[in-house]
């Protein structure tokens, strides 16, 4: 069975890791099955992909070009299962299919993070693209397909994300407070600036510049008044240098996964996140203190202040986990969802 995981560029994001991620799983399983193409170019993201994975850059700078439109068809004619991550990649790959008559089975693969926060349907994925086979990262996501889309309940399927777990460490300078996320409005970033006027601790964010009038805010607001806070856009591993803090944070409003929760746990560094998320759903048993559901920052920073000055079970996280995000289990996963496609 050949495989073509396909994305438009593989940039800094959650949903690029997990297509590493993915590519790296089934590459070391059968590095000969298994296939990465750009729609556009490889991006910041693909050298953290197999050295020796195949690698195909479409280099689209138009997509309605017919030219690029045939080379892709010819592309993916080549492949069982064509596995497309993000709305806008599959309905471009399922318009190249219906124009060139390709005979191929596409899966979309949905990442998409605000779907607690908008439910709209996207332009023909409820009628001409609408998907064959889908698959969901979060619960909400599923119910969605089914709901609004009205896919068979045997098409969807629930695919949690993971992380591989880095074994690599660097030296960062050591500050208290981490939060991983890009930079925009939904993500509210600004939440955690603004709650660290009244805490004498440090943070840094992690993260690129995704809205320019909403980092210009971020920016302004910590250099306006003289927090300690800092912006670091060059960072590609994050696990990398996790345990140069005392605490991970995340604000986002609303969110699939969050990746970047399954990243804190790997690396055993305790967190305070906003609950969404099917990771939020799978830890909080496990860690509720972890977890808040409100965006009141007074007791935000109780909280953060109670975390830090708590003893974590470490040997708890990294049993957590294994148990929900190690990669046997998500291959395993994902080549039954792959026979079912094909059956």
């Amino acid at each position: 069975m050949k495989i073509l995981q396909v994305i438009d560029r593989l940039n800094v994001g959650g949903a690029e890791k997990v297509f590493v991620d993915i590519c790296t799983i089934l590459y070391e399983k059968n590095p000969d099955t298994i296939t990465a193409f750009f729609l556009l170019d490889k991006g910041k993201l693909s050298d953290k992909l197999p050295h020796e994975l195949k690698k195909i850059e479409l280099n689209r700078n138009d997509k309605w070009s017919l030219k690029k439109m045939s080379q892709c068809a010819q592309i993916i004619k080549e492949y069982d299962i064509i596995h497309c991550h993000f709305r806008h990649v599959y309905k471009y790959i399922r318009l190249v299919s219906f124009l060139f008559n390709c005979k191929v089975e596409i899966l979309l693969h949905d990442h998409y993070g605000s779907i607690m926060i908008d439910k709209k349907i996207p332009f023909l994925m409820d009628t001409l693209l609408k998907p064959k086979h889908y698959i969901g990262v979060s619960s909400t996501l599923c119910d969605w397909a089914r709901e609004k889309l009205l896919l068979d309940f045997n098409s969807v399927y629930l695919l949690e994300n993971i992380v591989l777990k880095s074994k690599e460490h660097k030296k960062y300078p050591f500050k208290n407070l981490v939060l991983v996320s890009n930079i925009k409005a939904v993500k509210n970033n600004l939440f955690a600036v603004e709650i660290m006027k009244s805490l004498s601790l440090s943070l840094v964010l992690i993260g690129n510049n995704q809205d320019n009038d909403y980092f210009n805010l971020v920016n302004n607001k910590i250099h306006d008044e003289n927090l300690r806070c800092s912006i670091d856009s060059t960072i590609t591993n994050v696990q990398e240098v996790l345990r140069n803090f005392s605490l991970g944070l995340h604000t986002s409003i609303s969110e699939s996964g969050p990746l970047v929760l399954i990243e804190y746990l790997a690396q055993g560094l305790p967190f305070l996140a906003y609950e969404t998320g099917e990771v939020a759903t799978i830890l909080k048993p496990h860690f509720p203190d972890y977890f808040i559901d409100n965006f009141d920052s007074d007791l935000w920073k109780e909280r953060i202040e109670m975390l830090l000055n708590k003893k974590h079970d470490i040997n708890k996280m990294k049993q957590i986990f294994e148990t929900y995000f190690g990669s046997e289990n998500y291959y395993n996963k994902l080549i039954a969802i792959y026979k079912c496609i094909k059956n």
